[in-house]
């Protein structure tokens, strides 16, 4: 299957780093035997012209685009775009904005057919493989969908017990070489999970109250790799 996964435009003064979220997405689903591509539109100027020659040529049988509060309304102009261009692509929602308004998101964006909640790397894989194959989107746990007028809610999916499961993040389909040159840091992740009850985050929310901590080697070697990186090797991204 073939996935565009996108992450919305916001503004630089905020700081953006390379979007590991759909790093990690990208590679549990390459795993899978998807073909993916990102298009990240914090560092490449966003037009409709673009993404129809995107949709044209990558021609996905899938769009997936991530956001939070901040870059909701961004991610639904170019959704609508996609719908417009072509209606026939499935597209799929997640980060905290969405799984937080799952189903008055749905309610309120007829351009949007699927919503993830939490933790989407299984999800993901999942959703496409029972697309895929025309199943039932009830069997998909973790996922708000409309089938004909009705909005479901499938089961809550686990939080993914051991991180060390997930494939390294696929930094290679991102514009790396774009943010170097603009001074934006690159992130990893550690751990999920916090066990606090600050009531300004959704940390807790979005991946569970259960710390679960990645193995020291596979952040050390992630650590080498990341400083193994220079810009002759990225500027092309």
């Amino acid at each position: 299957m073939r996935v565009l996964l996108i992450n919305p435009y916001y503004p630089i003064s905020e700081t953006p780093s390379p979007p590991l979220g759909l790093a990690y997405l990208a590679s549990a689903l390459t795993e899978a035997g998807d073909e993916v591509k990102i298009l990240d539109l914090v560092v490449f100027p966003y037009s409709r012209a673009m993404l129809k020659t995107v949709l044209e040529k990558f021609k996905p049988q899938l769009a997936g685009l991530t956001a939070v509060t901040m870059t909701f309304d961004s991610a639904m102009a170019v959704t609508r775009d996609i719908k417009d261009l072509n209606p026939d692509i499935p597209t799929v929602m997640g980060g905290p904005h969405v799984t937080f308004r799952a189903r008055e998101t749905l309610s309120e964006h007829g351009e949007l057919d699927v919503l993830v909640l939490g933790e989407g790397e299984q999800t993901i894989v999942d959703l496409c493989r029972t697309m895929d194959a025309g199943r039932d989107l009830n069997t998909v746990d973790g996922i708000v969908f409309r089938k004909d007028f009705e909005i479901c809610t499938t089961a809550s999916r686990d939080s993914i017990a051991d991180l060390d499961e997930l494939p390294d993040p696929a930094r290679d389909l991102l514009p790396l070489g774009r943010y170097r040159a603009l001074g934006m840091p690159i992130s990893l992740t550690t751990s999920r999970g916090c066990p606090f009850k600050c009531i300004f985050c959704v940390g807790r929310k979005m991946v569970g109250a259960r710390v679960r901590y990645r193995s020291p080697v596979k952040v050390v070697d992630e650590m080498e790799y990341l400083n193994s990186l220079n810009f002759h090797q990225i500027q092309g991204s």
